[in-house]
């Protein structure tokens, strides 16, 4: 018969100052286990990372009408490389007036294309001393040089399907949080994708006509080598 024990640790904490050292297991004072998420794991350890498509109040001009090979966001994962998605935001500005439909999607693809005609854009560590570089490379506005519907492939997530946002056409700021902007998070998701590399994940922001539209995309992730999990 085992018996379990823990070390309560509710407002005295002993903390650690190395890794690969030995501690207690800490707990409540009636027993209970305190644990950390994975995410929070992974993000201490500095395996989480983040980009933006355009800052502050410079959006990026998204694609000029929508083609299925031409996503305003790009992430390409290398071979021995996994990412899990955390979070992806889209949020626009002005959608110009005319009133065609606006699509808002994002894929899993196999494919990894590292030739774009696309902007580059950094791709920055959640944790700010950086510890681990991140092995993927980010590109906003791919213009030429992505064939992402071949291979193992799915829209994983639609944040809006033929919106038509005539409240805030030509508008200079958001007029409505509701309509301007939309979200996918892993908090959310049953099952949530995961790229092992070699692959890609892309976002979609246009309309389905030829009118240039701006704002400005996030992505978030957490990445491990292939090896931890495969």
């Amino acid at each position: 018969m085992a018996d379990a024990r823990i070390l309560t640790g509710t407002s005295s904490v002993t903390l650690g100052n190395s890794d690969q050292t030995p501690v207690d297991v800490r707990g409540t004072r009636d027993g209970a286990m305190f644990t950390a998420p994975w995410l929070t794991a992974l993000a201490l350890e500095g395996r989480c990372f983040g980009f933006n498509t355009g800052t502050g109040t410079a959006p990026d001009v998204l694609g000029s009408g929508y083609t299925n090979t031409k996503p305003d966001a790009h992430l390409a994962i290398p071979s021995g490389t996994t990412v899990i998605p955390v979070y992806i935001e889209v949020c626009w500005e002005d959608t110009d007036t005319d009133p065609a439909v606006m699509d808002c999607f994002a894929m899993l693809t196999t494919v990894v294309d590292t030739s774009l005609t696309a902007t580059g854009v950094t791709i920055k560590n959640m944790r700010t001393d950086a510890p681990i570089k991140s092995l993927c490379t980010a590109s906003a506005v791919v213009t030429t040089g992505t064939t992402p519907y071949t291979g193992n492939r799915l829209e994983f997530w639609r944040g809006t399907a033929g919106m038509v946002p005539d409240s805030y056409n030509s508008s200079t700021a958001q007029t409505s949080e509701l309509n301007s902007r939309t979200t996918w998070s892993i908090s959310k998701a049953l099952v949530p994708p995961v790229f092992v590399g070699p692959s890609s994940l892309m976002v979609w922001a246009s309309k389905t006509r030829d009118t240039s539209i701006t704002g400005w995309i996030t992505i978030i992730w957490a990445e491990v080598p292939s090896t931890s999990i495969v």
